[in-house]
């Protein structure tokens, strides 16, 4: 099975639309928060017209205070592929969220049962805590796991302090000792890796695209009409700055200047993390400069697998 990995604004949603278009695909989303409802500009979620050109999975479907971490992805990607499958249809991972894809690649631990009534309230609760409160919870926790994901977002912070408090084990203990949840799976990985001046200059200008067209700034009015500020989804890269933006507390250009520094911060860790944890048989499509279309890297990756068998 096709998977198309990289960081972020390196081109694997057009990629994927042409690999699905040339082998009758479906793509299935490893992007942990495109999967919000609202979350649409700020996450470069496929647009009306990617959505129709290809289906999609893994868009746009969870509540933003819902958690959608990696064991849960596997769950619902492993239903998806059995169900793309039974059309017929080729099934295409396409994402930045590298935990995603090894999750499918090197299976997780078999979740513990967890008793719904004390999680739903441990979760409020959590909810509730600022930040750092939630990571020094999590750091004293599970020191292990706080040392090995420097710094920890939110979303894998609440999970450490629930499960270790709620079973008594730290998750890194869980993830070590605990049966496998499925069989491994086997992809064609292929990595779109530009050069690091480049990949930086492409962020710089979706991100003053984006903030200066407005479409951003009228998003993040509608999540703070309904009181999403404090949801889950809304640690999303760059929201909280255009929501500064939006309350008047920051300006265009400092706007620009803060989101186009946090988001190639968050492309560096995830070319790091490609380069070390992505399969063994992965392809690194390097070299890529703005004269690459989607159309050339997309025949390339057809053509393989269809010689594959």
């Amino acid at each position: 099975m096709p998977a198309i990995a990289g960081p972020t604004a390196s081109g694997k949603t057009s990629v994927a639309i042409e690999v699905a278009r040339r082998l009758d695909g479906e793509i299935i989303s490893m992007d942990s928060r495109q999967a919000y409802r609202g979350f649409v500009i700020g996450t470069a979620a496929p647009s009306a017209d990617q959505l129709a050109a290809a289906p999609h999975h893994g868009v746009g479907f969870l509540d933003p205070q819902e958690r959608y971490g990696a064991g849960r992805f596997a769950r619902l990607a492993t239903r998806w592929l059995s169900e793309i499958r039974a059309r017929g249809r080729v099934p295409i991972l396409a994402g930045g969220t590298g935990l995603f894809l090894r999750a499918l690649t090197h299976p997780m631990f078999e979740e513990p049962p967890l008793d719904p009534a004390r999680r739903a309230a441990l979760g409020a609760w959590l909810n509730r805590l600022e930040r750092e409160e939630l990571l020094r919870c999590a750091t004293r926790l599970d020191p292990v796991l706080a040392a090995r994901h420097r710094p920890l977002d939110r979303q894998r912070a609440a999970r450490t302090v629930e499960l270790a408090l709620l079973t008594g084990e730290p998750l890194t203990r869980w993830m070590t000792r605990a049966p496998a949840e499925r069989p491994p799976l086997r992809t064609a990985t292929y990595v779109l890796e530009w050069p690091a001046p480049l990949l930086r200059e492409r962020i710089a200008r979706r991100a003053e695209a984006l903030i200066r067209g407005g479409a951003w700034r009228e998003e993040v009015r509608d999540l703070l009409a309904c009181g999403l500020d404090g949801s889950r989804a809304f640690d999303a890269l760059g929201y909280a700055d255009v929501a500064a933006l939006v309350r008047g507390e920051a300006g265009v250009d400092e706007t620009i200047d803060r989101v186009s520094r946090a988001t190639w911060r968050y492309a560096r860790r995830q070319r790091t993390w490609f380069r070390h944890q992505v399969p063994e048989n992965a392809v690194v499509l390097q070299a890529l400069d703005e004269s690459t279309t989607p159309g050339q890297l997309a025949r390339r990756i057809a053509t393989d697998w269809r010689e594959s068998g």
